[in-house]
């Protein structure tokens, strides 16, 4: 199966929940997990670079692609193996729609949209949600709030919520905004930081065993 984390807003902490979700499902799934990092700032395989240095074994391998490939894939029965497959194929993705991976919004089985209330975050993902229906992605979007602050009162949440609503899965529990994400690695996951996403991915993990009639 292929699973995408992408946002048209940078700032969203998509590539710390792409980097959270790969080692939560690490520590759950029996499955093989492969890591895609192909965002333009490549900050997943950085930091997956960068944690070599740890005295901790790896738990999956990250690969990239070059900025002169001009697709991902070198067709597109590439892709559609990587979906049918067994295995979880983990994307980070940039939210600006390239054509070198527009059919991997295509054909992914599943796209999971990190957003915040802001006004910026709001039309940003409103757009990118656009930019997928126009070109007719078939994957089912999952919607994650992000860095969500329990103690402030956000007065477009509920137009925002029923918006998002029309088109694909708002999880009910969010990701609140914590510190200890702010130091996440690609080789573990401390105790503080899977009680701070521990709800909101299994809430995509039911979501996922339940479309597709599965277990990851």
């Amino acid at each position: 199966m292929i699973i995408i984390f992408a946002t048209q807003k940078g700032g969203t902490g998509k590539t710390t929940l792409a980097i959270a979700f790969a080692n939560y499902l690490s520590g759950i799934s029996e499955r093989k997990l492969n890591v895609f990092d192909f965002d333009f700032q490549k900050s997943f395989y950085h930091k997956w670079r960068e944690d070599e240095v740890l005295d901790i074994p790896k738990l999956y391998e990250v690969e990239i692609i070059g900025d002169n490939d001009t697709q991902a894939f070198p067709d597109l029965e590439t892709i559609i193996e990587l979906r049918d497959n067994e295995d979880i194929n983990l994307f980070d993705l940039a939210g600006t729609l390239d054509v070198k991976y527009s059919d991997l919004l295509i054909y992914s089985n599943f796209i999971i949209i990190p957003f915040e209330y802001s006004d910026v975050s709001v039309k940003s993902t409103l757009v990118f949600v656009n930019v997928l229906g126009q070109i007719e992605s078939q994957a089912d979007r999952i919607f994650i709030r992000s860095k969500y602050d329990k103690s402030f009162k956000y007065l477009n949440q509920e137009g925002m919520d029923a918006e998002l609503d029309r088109y694909g899965k708002l999880l009910k529990s969010p990701v609140f905004k914590r510190n200890c994400l702010q130091t996440i690695d690609t080789r573990k996951l401390t105790y503080e930081q899977k009680y701070a996403i521990r709800n909101p991915f299994n809430e995509i993990i039911c979501y996922i065993n339940e479309t597709l009639d599965t277990t990851i």
